[in-house]
């Protein structure tokens, strides 16, 4: 359970600050498409690298 949490605080937060970034009005279409790609490919994998991180502490 304590990995899950982590890493749900953790994609959270780094979730959270980019939609507040995206949504500003200084972004433009060309830079909103290139987070989105880049924020899927996050996404596929951050699941190891916290998961990795979480056993590095224990």
């Amino acid at each position: 359970m304590r990995n899950n949490f982590t890493r749900g605080l953790i994609l959270g937060g780094i979730i959270g600050a980019t939609v507040s970034m995206a949504v500003g009005p200084e972004m433009n279409a060309r830079t909103r498409k290139r987070w989105i790609k880049n924020g899927r490919y996050l996404l596929r994998r951050s699941g190891t690298i916290v998961n990795d991180i979480v056993d590095m502490f224990r």
